[in-house]
C-alpha cells in the first residue's frame, strides 16, 4: 500500500505545472513549492520566482511574463521611463520601475531596475495591479537628462511618439498632452524636463524651432510628413523583393494580343471592385462604345480603364523621378474616373478614407509617404519587383477618394509592360487570394504571401490572347469568371 508521501509525490508528478511559480507567505503553498523543488520539477531562478520549464526556455518565458512578474511581486511600483512608452523590456532585457528605493533585481532574461521617484499619479495607467506612467509623465521621465541614459529612449523615438499623437489627435491632442505635462512638472519639480518637451511640441506645432533627430520629425518640420506604419510595411516588402523573384517575359507581341489582354485586365480589375457587367455588356462598352443609359458611370469606369491599359505607348511610361510618378499616377486616375466628378478625378484626397477596420494613410501624409515609397521603388530591379512594390504603395496609401485598387493595378502593369514582362490579371475567382495576400502584409506584416500571390497570377496570366474567341473559352474553362466561393482557378 502506498504511503502518503509517495501519493503526494505521484500527484506532483502527474499535475501539469505553470511555466512560472511565485513564492507566497501561505504555509501550505510554501510546502508544495518545497516538494516540487526537492523532486526536481521546479528550480529557483531569482527572488521569489521558480520555473518549471527547461533551462534553455527560461529567459524567453520570463521576458514574455514580465507583466505577471511585476504584478505578482512588485505591485506597488510604477512602470516608468522608456518602459512606460515601449511597454516591453528593452533590447538588453531591462525594465525600469519607479519605487521608493534604487536597486536591481535580476532574473534570467530580465533585469528589473528600480529608480527612486514619486509614487503613482492619479492619471497613471493601471496595468493589472500596478501602474505605468501616463504618456505625459513618461515623456518627462525620458527627458530628465541631456546625456545618454539607459532609462531614456533616444530623442528621435520620443519625436516619433509625439508625431503619432499629432497624427491621431491633431493639434488639440498635442496641446492637451503638453498642458498635462506642465501640471506634472509643476507638481514634481521637473521644470527642466518640461522645457525640453515644450521645445519639441512647439516645433511640431510650428511655434518653435528645435532641431529634430528623427526622419519623421524632420519631414514634419519640412511640411511633408509621412505615415511611419505604412513606410514600415513598404520596407518589409522592399526587403522581400530584393531577393530573386520569378519574372516571366511576355512571349506574345501581336497587337491583338495586347488589346484583348488589356480588355480582360480592365474588365476584371473593375469587376473585383464591384463594377460588374456581363462579359457581353463589357465587350459592347469597350469595343462598340455602347454606353448603357442606366449605368453610364459604371460603363465609363471600364472604358476609362481600358483607355489606359489598352494604350501600348502609354503603358510603357514609368517614372524616373518623383514628379513624373505623381504626374502618371494622377493623370491615369483622371482618365479612369473622368465621369465621376464627385471623387475628384486626379486629385489626392482631402478627407480620410477607410475600408472596414482598415484606415488608410491620412491626407496630410499622402505626399510624404508616396515620396518615401518612391525612394525605395527606385532601388528595386525593373520588372515584377518594381511592379509589385508600386501596386502595394498605391493600394496601401490609398491616395484618392475612389479608384485606388484599379490605379494600383494599372501602375503595376505599366511597370511590367515597360520591362517587357507579362502583365498580371486578377480574375474574379482569384479575388480573395489577392485580398488575403494584401491583408497578410497590412495586418500581419508578412510580405511573402503577396509576392507568392503575384508570381502565381503572372504565371496563369501568361498565355496568348491574340484570338478573342479562343481565349474567352480558355478563361471560362479555367474558372476565371467564377465566384471564389464556388470554384478555384485552374492554372
Amino acid at each position: 500500500m502506498a504511503t502518503r508521501k509517495t501519493q503526494t509525490a505521484d500527484a506532483e508528478r502527474a499535475e501539469p505545472l505553470p511555466p512560472l511559480l511565485f513564492a507566497t507567505s501561505d504555509r501550505a503553498e510554501q510546502r508544495v513549492l518545497a516538494g516540487l523543488k526537492r523532486s526536481g520539477r521546479i528550480r529557483r531562478i531569482g527572488p521569489r520566482l521558480y520555473a518549471s520549464v527547461p533551462a534553455a526556455k527560461v529567459p524567453a518565458t520570463v521576458q514574455g511574463a514580465w507583466t505577471t512578474i511585476v504584478d505578482r511581486l512588485f505591485p506597488d511600483t510604477v512602470l516608468s521611463h522608456r518602459s512606460a512608452i515601449e511597454l516591453a523590456p528593452s533590447p538588453d532585457g531591462e525594465l525600469f520601475l519607479t519605487s521608493s528605493t534604487n536597486r536591481d533585481v535580476t532574473y534570467p532574461g530580465l533585469r528589473l531596475r528600480f529608480v527612486r521617484g514619486p509614487a503613482a499619479l492619479e492619471d497613471d495607467t493601471k496595468l493589472l495591479h500596478f501602474r505605468a506612467s501616463s504618456l505625459a509623465r513618461a515623456l518627462l521621465e525620458n527627458l530628465s537628462t541631456r546625456h545618454r541614459d539607459d532609462r531614456a529612449l533616444p530623442v528621435a523615438k520620443l519625436e516619433e511618439r509625439l508625431e503619432k499623437v499629432l497624427h491621431v489627435d491633431g493639434d488639440a491632442g498635442l496641446n492637451q498632452l503638453r498642458d498635462r505635462a506642465r501640471e506634472i512638472a509643476d507638481e514634481l519639480g521637473w521644470r527642466a524636463q518640461f522645457g525640453r518637451l515644450d521645445q519639441l511640441v512647439g516645433t511640431f506645432l510650428g511655434t518653435r524651432r528645435a532641431p529634430m533627430k528623427s526622419a519623421i520629425g524632420l519631414a514634419r518640420v519640412a511640411g511633408e510628413p509621412f505615415d511611419a506604419s505604412c513606410l514600415g510595411r513598404l520596407q518589409l516588402l522592399f526587403a522581400s523583393l530584393r531577393e530573386p523573384v520569378p519574372d516571366l517575359a511576355d512571349p506574345y507581341s501581336s497587337a491583338d494580343h495586347f488589346t484583348n489582354k488589356a480588355f480582360f485586365d480592365a474588365y476584371f480589375s473593375n469587376y473585383i471592385e464591384g463594377t460588374t457587367f456581363e462579359i457581353e455588356e463589357a465587350e459592347a462598352i469597350v469595343f462598340e462604345r455602347k454606353i448603357p443609359r442606366e449605368r453610364p458611370k459604371d460603363a465609363h469606369d471600364i472604358a476609362g480603364t481600358f483607355e489606359i491599359v489598352g494604350d501600348p505607348s502609354g503603358m510603357r511610361r514609368v517614372a524616373a523621378d518623383f514628379e513624373t510618378f505623381l504626374h502618371l499616377l494622377q493623370g491615369r486616375h483622371a482618365v479612369m474616373m473622368a465621369q465621376r466628378p464627385e471623387v475628384q478625378p486626379g486629385v489626392f484626397k482631402h478627407v480620410p478614407n477607410r475600408a472596414g477596420e482598415t484606415r488608410f494613410v491620412h491626407p496630410d501624409y499622402v505626399l510624404g509617404t508616396l515620396r518615401k515609397g518612391f525612394e525605395l521603388y527606385r532601388d528595386l530591379d525593373p520588372g515584377i519587383a518594381r511592379a509589385l512594390f508600386m501596386m502595394f504603395l498605391v493600394a496601401d496609401v490609398h491616395p484618392f477618394i475612389d479608384g485606388n485598387g484599379r490605379s494600383a493595378r494599372i501602375m503595376m502593369n505599366a511597370e511590367l509592360v515597360s520591362a517587357g514582362k507579362s502583365t498580371i490579371i486578377i480574375p474574379t475567382v482569384y479575388r480573395d487570394d489577392y485580398l488575403l495576400a494584401l491583408r497578410a502584409l497590412t495586418r500581419r506584416h508578412r510580405p511573402r504571401p503577396l509576392v507568392d500571390m503575384a508570381t502565381k497570377a503572372q504565371g496563369f496570366s501568361t498565355m496568348s490572347f491574340a484570338s478573342y474567341p479562343a481565349v474567352l473559352a480558355e478563361l471560362q474553362r479555367r474558372n476565371w469568371f467564377a465566384d471564389p466561393d464556388e470554384a478555384r482557378i485552374i492554372d
